[in-house]
């Protein structure tokens, strides 16, 4: 039996080109540290939560 590979292939292309984006998103600052989305994990159900972390914080 022939084994077709085209969709794992399309599949690695994919993922391929998202590492490549994500990658240019976060040379350039476009991403959301570690830090803070625990503060804003840890102040969800206080009473004074944070607003919800944006790219470059």
């Amino acid at each position: 039996m022939k084994t077709d590979h085209t969709d794992r292939d399309d599949w690695e292309a994919e993922k391929n080109e998202a590492t490549r984006r994500a990658l240019a998103e976060a040379d350039a600052g476009l991403f959301i540290s570690g830090e803070a989305v625990k503060a804003w994990a840890a102040s969800l159900g206080t009473d004074h939560p944070l607003p919800l972390p944006e790219p470059g914080q």
